[in-house]
């Protein structure tokens, strides 16, 4: 009895042992799978699998294509310079777009520029043509009879734009300024006459424009 145990124990041992050694042997080949470890162990346990199929396992592990430490090294050194050329692009296309930024906002800066002065010449242009029509209109109510003249200045009057009657005849001469403004007769052309002089003798329109401008 003893002697079959001692038997069995050499035997489970001698498994073991052999078990290892091949175990060892796929690690050393860098071999050594999950598939690889079940079919030692299966071996090893007798169950189906003959000494051609172990052979074929041995043959096909030392056969199967396994990186070297320079593949290994190689690819990392590969995805490295992938990663430094992304981020190399990455950079690029945000400095790219800086300066186009910055180029955009040059050429806004100048086309603002040019519609200000196109702006400022528009307004000029304006002010003198005012100013051509506003002589035009004092020449042609000069040129009125008197009490066509009145007639004129009084409706200008009554449409709220009193400054400018003061402005057309503040620009007569003297004799045809008096000839119109005696043919304001009645209380109401009175009182409107009253206002005009108060106007021309404060300066008005001149010292609106200056207080106007001052704010």
């Amino acid at each position: 009895m003893k002697l079959i145990l001692r038997v069995f124990t050499a035997f489970c041992i001698g498994t073991v042992i052999t078990q290892m050694i091949m175990l060892g042997y796929f690690a050393s080949t860098g071999s050594l799978s999950h598939e690889t470890g079940v079919k030692v162990v299966a071996l090893m346990n007798g169950i189906d699998i003959s000494g051609n199929r172990l052979q074929k396992i041995l043959r096909d592990a030392e056969e199967r294509e396994q990186p070297d430490f320079e593949e290994i090294l190689e690819a990392r050194r590969l995805e490295g310079m992938n990663m430094d050329l992304r981020l190399r692009s990455q950079k690029r296309a945000r400095d790219e777009l800086s300066e186009q930024m910055a180029v955009l906002v040059e050429e806004t800066q100048v086309f603002d520029g040019r519609i200000q002065s196109i702006n400022d010449e528009i307004a000029r242009v304006k002010a003198g043509i005012r100013d051509q029509g506003a002589i035009e209109r004092q020449q042609t109510i000069q040129s009125l009879e008197a009490d066509a003249a009145k007639d004129q200045l009084l409706r200008i009057y009554d449409d709220e734009k009193i400054d400018e009657v003061v402005g057309i005849i503040k620009a007569m001469p003297i004799d045809k300024r008096s000839e119109i403004l005696a043919e304001f007769e009645t209380e109401d052309e009175k009182d409107k006459l009253h206002e005009i002089i108060r106007r021309i003798g404060d300066g008005q329109p001149e010292t609106t424009a200056i207080e106007q401008a001052g704010r």
